[in-house]
């Protein structure tokens, strides 16, 4: 057996679903490790190869780079696969998290950009485990951020809702989701645009789901008519404010 991470246990499978998620780990955890040496081997190549004609060097240039992004991209997407294999499998205890601690933790692994600002409407507490609910916001930031088409944009949470749930609106400016498409960005490694356009792995709406759903939520994409933006609408465990023991 490929040895394993020593920062977490591989998961241990007891149904078909969990024996899927164990063999992704293992998978990505070995894969990337090949991945890693195609990102090298093209520098070994450049100091390697001597003196060319400067037509010739530019073009083995330019297919070294190219082989370096291939790596960087396949290496992204075997992170985001693992990520997906630990959902519910390496989650912090169920807590209280006001949502718009969960957005300053989000923001922090996905930094907006110079023009873009993000604002919270209303307020609550989502309950369920810290890293799984900024792991939400984070790949829901980074896939409205990645889609966005212009040099500044808006994004806003709107938080919802009475009784043991809250409902959360994540919003922005940006092109929008076809309506053929909208249950099709939740399918695993599947893009909108092409990767040259685009990066990205085509995760993370997949993740997004897999979490709120999860937590006992469902999460879909809302008809915006012919307004720009695309709108996603989850719903979660929560409350109003912060319980007082």
């Amino acid at each position: 057996m490929p040895d394993l991470p020593t920062d977490s246990p591989p998961p241990t499978p007891s149904s078909p679903d969990s024996a899927l998620e164990e063999f992704l780990y293992i998978v990505t955890h070995d894969l990337r490790a090949g991945f890693r040496a195609f990102d090298t081997i093209p520098d070994w190549i450049r100091e390697d190869m001597g003196p060319l004609p400067a037509e010739r060097r530019a073009l083995v240039e330019g297919h070294l780079d190219m082989l370096k992004t291939q790596a960087k991209r396949c290496n992204r997407m075997l992170l985001d696969l693992r990520d997906y294999s630990r959902i519910g499998r390496m989650a912090d205890p169920p807590e209280d998290h006001p949502v718009a601690a969960l957005l300053e933790a989000a923001e922090q692994r996905v930094p907006l950009p110079d023009g873009f600002t993000l604002a919270l409407h209303g307020d609550g507490v989502l309950t369920g485990p810290a890293n799984e609910l900024t792991q939400l916001f984070a790949a829901l930031l980074s896939n409205s951020l990645k889609h966005h088409d212009r040099a500044h944009g808006q994004i806003s949470v709107t938080v919802s809702g009475a009784g043991p749930r809250r409902r959360v609106v994540f919003a922005d400016d940006g092109p929008g989701i076809p309506a053929r498409l909208r249950e099709a960005v939740f399918i695993p490694l599947r893009t909108l645009r092409p990767r040259d356009d685009c990066e990205g792995s085509g995760m993370g709406l997949t993740i997004a789901r897999k979490i709120v759903q999860r937590l006992g939520g469902e999460i879909e994409v809302l008809d915006g008519g012919d307004a720009r933006g695309a709108t996603l609408v989850f719903t979660l465990p929560g409350h109003a404010t912060p319980r007082i023991n």
